[in-house]
């Protein structure tokens, strides 16, 4: 009898866990966690009476958890926006629900498809098929076989985001349907959610976690461990949670994940991608310039942006103020021109630590290259910048920017 191997793995789930930790920085148990519900799914063997995968992720604010989905998406569509997401802020009333599931024929509002059609959840794949984006598309994996292009049926992604903001009314309609699988709206059309993903996300607890991060003193240079934070934190979360939701509610999911507080080592790594997104963006503006951080500017904007009860949402507005910002302004006042290679660093003649921004101007056309003097050949590379690059510096700089882009699926920020 031959021992089967816990290690061995499914090529198709090593690049999901890879590219899912890629985008989604300091939380590698909740990809752990997803990658296990992900091998459920494509091995076929979770329950057909029911969703797919239900799952309620839970942490402070700003960690990562829409940004989950977002990567969720990504991956298995090929777009990042391949979801269906209902605000739940906007169903606080219990009158809003009715565009969940569309009013009965001859009220107000009965010709008006609902958020929760069959064919609004299901045209994300549709659409992936279409344009043959993501894994849900690549021939021959086991995804492909179980969602063939001949198939009726649709892998769906649907997000309930920040769920203890609705209605009451709301929790209950989804107990229906994370047991059960299936929905009817106001025209008596029955919905199949048994191919669907359902994640919901909440923020219950985020007060009592912040105020037991502050009490504890918890930072980068205290002597509580990280393990214990990260297990108080999801106690925390979890007493806060049965306090809020029907026991009944969170017995429905196959997994509730708890979201662990941003380590300084993590906030390096969502700078860079902040950093990226900053490049790509101006690739796009009509004066491309290239743009480098050396590594004492990093530290300073990280030290701006570190709260540990926020999460990465400080940090993005430290790179937009101190980054976006004054680069703006040197475009505006023409400083900044196509090519232009900028490098950001601390200046140390501001005793508050300020930052400084030169560059080097670029070259924007051959004639302009050639009129500066013979160079040996090997020295230059034309890119789309048209940069005089001496040496391949700044050719370097271009493909590891275009490789942090690429990993982190040009995401538009750690958010929720």
């Amino acid at each position: 009898m031959k021992t089967l191997q816990k290690e061995k793995r499914n090529e198709q789930l090593l690049r999901f866990a890879t590219h899912m930790n890629k985008m989604v920085v300091g939380q590698p148990q909740a990809i752990d966690k997803l990658s296990d519900s992900f091998s459920r799914l494509i091995a076929g063997v979770h329950d057909p009476e029911r969703p797919l995968l239900t799952m309620m992720f839970m942490g402070p604010t700003g960690v990562g958890k829409t940004e989950t989905v977002r990567a969720l998406s990504e991956t298995v569509f090929g777009n990042k926006r391949a979801f269906t997401r209902v605000n739940c802020q906007e169903y606080s009333a219990h009158y809003n629900i009715s565009k969940l599931l569309g009013s009965p024929p001859g009220y107000v509002g009965g010709e008006i498809r609902p958020l929760l059609s069959q064919e609004n959840i299901d045209r994300h794949h549709r659409k992936a098929l279409d344009n043959q984006s993501g894994m849900i598309s690549e021939t021959d994996s086991k995804l492909a076989r179980l969602y063939p292009p001949d198939s009726e049926k649709y892998l769906s992604i649907i997000l309930f985001d920040e769920i203890e903001k609705a209605h009451p009314k709301l929790w209950n309609l989804l107990l229906g349907i994370l047991e059960d699988g299936t929905v009817v709206l106001g025209n008596n059309e029955e919905v199949d959610f048994r191919q669907s993903i359902i994640v919901l996300t909440t923020n219950v607890g985020s007060q009592a976690m912040g105020a037991h991060l502050a009490q504890s003193g918890i930072g980068f240079s205290t002597g509580v461990s990280e393990g214990k934070m990260d297990k108080d934190i999801e106690e925390a979360a979890m007493r806060e949670a049965k306090k809020v939701f029907p026991f009944e509610f969170l017995n429905r999911f196959d997994d509730i994940i708890t979201y662990h507080t941003l380590k300084e080592q993590h906030l390096y790594s969502i700078l860079d991608i902040l950093i990226a997104q900053v490049h790509h963006r101006s690739l796009l503006c009509s004066e491309p310039f290239l743009l480098e951080i050396t590594q004492e500017a990093k530290k300073r904007l990280v030290d701006q942006g570190t709260d540990v009860q926020y999460g990465a949402r400080p940090l993005k507005r430290v790179v937009e103020r101190e980054i976006v910002t004054p680069i703006s302004q040197y475009i505006c006042s023409e400083q900044i021109r196509k090519g232009d290679l900028i490098t950001v660093d601390v200046d140390e003649d501001d005793l508050e630590g300020g930052l400084i921004f030169r560059k080097e101007t670029g070259v924007t056309s051959w004639e302009e290259l050639e009129s500066l003097g013979p160079f040996p050949e090997s020295q230059w590379a034309k890119e789309d910048l048209g940069v005089k690059d001496d040496g391949g510096e700044k050719k370097q700089i271009v493909e590891e920017i275009t490789q942090v882009v690429a990993n982190a699926g040009a995401m538009t920020g750690a958010e929720d």
